[in-house]
């Protein structure tokens, strides 16, 4: 069986593909986060960690604009 010789490619993850800076989000007078900034670079895998009800969901939901369809929610 021949095995194919493995090619490295070159790849610039210096870019940021992503960059949220001092992010607010609230549901009625309900601060749901506070001052969030990240910058996510393009081409990595990037995680949120952290227990449940700490905002992640809910800055993922910022992101992909999710909370646009809420009427109460302010970002």
């Amino acid at each position: 069986m021949y095995d194919a010789p493995m090619r490295k490619a070159a790849v610039d993850v210096n870019e940021n593909k992503i960059s949220a800076k001092d992010v607010q989000v609230y549901y009625g007078e309900t601060h749901a986060i506070k001052d969030v900034s990240v910058d996510i670079l393009d081409k990595t895998v990037t995680a949120f960690i952290g227990p449940s009800g700490c905002g992640k969901s809910t800055f993922l939901r910022c992101l992909n604009r999710m909370n646009d369809t809420i009427d109460i929610c302010r970002v």
